[in-house]
């Protein structure tokens, strides 16, 4: 059997410490035992298991697809090492269960059998609750500190923190002896009126202040510091946006620093930022290559014209700072669509089916429904009896509760009528959302805005990675024509829908889950 590791701490102590070797150390004992060959370690540094993308669990992930039917398990220390978030937890595990991967802890008990699964559950649950509960008293005491007139984060340019790094702060951060004076200069340059945007940048540049990082102040740094409140005086509460007056020393006075805003806003030209863009629909989409990370977007402005570039910003990536066309990824992406749509004759066969699915299911609803309301009008005349035996003196008052009791569990065990789904029009409908998939290159086309990112998610829901997208994983409608799609050559082609062997106990598994699919494409795009 085959596997590999999973390691990871969340800080730089825990990278430099013990933390991260025990739990390697750990976990190459725990495969010796098993008789596991461990193929690969991914070892996850200074990294939260808050979210899902995380750099060596997306490379992770990519390796058990490529080596699909090598790896059989994915070992960790502790199911909080995997994911401190139950809906990541059980997404994660679908993904490696379809690669067939299992998921096994060294210090925890979570088999495959019934009771292991209860306390992969708890676990799991445990996990997300400790986190939650950290994150909670963590944001009581940023609240707290608020409440006390101190920023409870890193202090802005110009300042330095009162404490080390990892103390509480309890003391306002103190103006930094070698840059203060030379921004409160440019604060008093600025609010004059004589110098613009491009002349304070410059001459903040031969100052030599610099960021936390070293590296120059670029525009969009200048404009930040130039809008920072701090600097006059203020804290601003980001929960409820409340202003408070703050206990350290001020760098502007208020009345230069309402100049400053007022010489902004007369010189302002930018436009708002635009989360959906047409020109770059795959920003935020799209992933890197190198570290599967998702891009970001940007334009070049050229001699004539505005050029799309995508990009990586994780500054671990070896792609970091390298530009990929637009039009390289565009025509990635339309090459995929032109291959997914689907031939005219297997729309007309699902349209078909779908229709013939849907009356059969509206009408198993329907006559469900009518028993349901039967049984409760029969509960409701029971009951009326009941009481007018009971109003008569022909049975007690314990006869009456206990059949009182009976009528009200039969009324609790009555299912509740499940929702009709909408029947006129119902063809037109199906017919125009099959349309889409007959076309799906001039559909995303057609579409604009948010509702363009919603296709490319239907299409393929996690994004795909650039120059990958042959292996991307597809979304639940275009994987329902998934066998009529790149056919070997040598098999012969199928004739019509084939559904899936139904459960004896789920009859009609096949004909919602059919159904459904379609309800909420017509919904979302007709």
């Amino acid at each position: 059997m085959n596997g590999v590791i999973y390691c990871r701490v969340s800080s730089k102590e825990q990278v430099e410490g013990t933390s991260l070797d025990s739990q390697v150390a750990a976990c190459m004992e725990f495969a010796k035992s098993k008789g596991i060959t461990i193929l690969k370690p991914f070892i996850e540094q200074g990294e939260s298991a808050k979210f899902a993308d995380r750099t060596q669990l997306l490379a992770l992930i990519d390796f058990c697809s490529k080596h699909k039917g090598n790896v059989q398990s994915l070992i960790v220390w502790k199911l909080d090492r995997f994911a401190r978030n139950v809906t990541d937890h059980y997404n994660v595990k679908a993904i490696l269960l379809k690669y067939g991967v299992a998921i096994l802890s060294v210090t925890e008990p979570i088999d495959s059998n019934p009771e292991g699964k209860l306390m992969e559950t708890i676990l799991a649950g445990f996990a997300q609750f400790d986190n939650d509960i950290r994150a909670m008293r963590t944001v009581q005491g940023m609240k707290q500190r608020l409440q006390d007139g101190i920023i409870p984060w890193h202090a802005p340019i110009g300042y330095i923190p009162s404490t080390t790094k990892g103390d509480r702060k309890t003391l306002p951060d103190k103006p930094d002896p070698a840059t203060f004076p030379l921004l409160q200069k440019v604060w008093e340059d600025f609010a004059t009126g004589g110098f613009t945007k491009a002349e304070i940048c410059r001459q903040i540049d031969r100052l030599g202040i610099r960021s936390k990082n070293g590296l120059p102040l670029n525009a969009q740094a200048i404009d930040k510091l130039f809008k920072n409140r701090f600097y006059a005086g203020w804290i601003v509460d980001p929960w409820t946006g409340e202003e408070r007056e703050g206990v350290h020393a001020p760098m502007v006075s208020k009345q230069n620093f309402a100049l400053v805003q007022q010489i902004i806003a007369k010189r302002n030209n930018s436009q708002p930022h635009q989360r959906h863009r047409d020109d770059l629909p795959m920003r935020g989409w799209a992933r890197c290559f190198g570290c599967r990370h998702y891009l970001t977007g940007s334009f070049s402005k050229g001699r004539n014209a505005r050029y799309g570039y995508y990009h990586c910003i994780n500054r671990r990536c070896l792609s970091h700072g390298k530009s990929i066309s637009a039009t390289t990824v565009h025509q990635e992406f339309v090459e995929m669509l032109m291959r997914l749509t689907i031939p005219e004759t297997v729309i007309n066969e699902v349209c078909l089916q779908s229709q013939n699915d849907y009356e059969r299911s509206y009408e198993i609803t329907k006559v469900t429904a009518q028993r349901s309301e039967d049984r409760r009008v029969m509960n409701e005349a029971e009951l009326k009896e009941l009481i007018q035996m009971r109003t008569r003196g022909k049975i007690s008052d314990v006869q009456f509760d206990e059949h009182k009791a009976e009528i009200d569990a039969r009324r609790r065990s009555i299912a509740a009528p499940e929702r009709q789904l909408p029947r006129a029009n119902f063809k037109t409908k199906i017919e125009e959302g099959a349309k889409a998939f007959g076309d799906l290159l001039g559909t995303w086309r057609r579409l604009k805005g948010v509702h363009r990112v919603w296709f490319q998610r239907m299409v393929i829901p996690v994004g795909f990675v650039v120059g990958c997208i042959r292996t991307a994983q597809k979304g639940l409608c275009v994987s329902l024509f998934a066998q009529f799609l790149d056919p070997d050559p040598s098999m012969v082609p199928r004739r019509g829908l084939e559904p899936p062997q139904l459960s004896p106990y789920e009859p009609q598994s096949y004909v919602v889950t059919n159904y459904t699919t379609w309800a909420i494409f017509v919904k979302t795009y007709t």
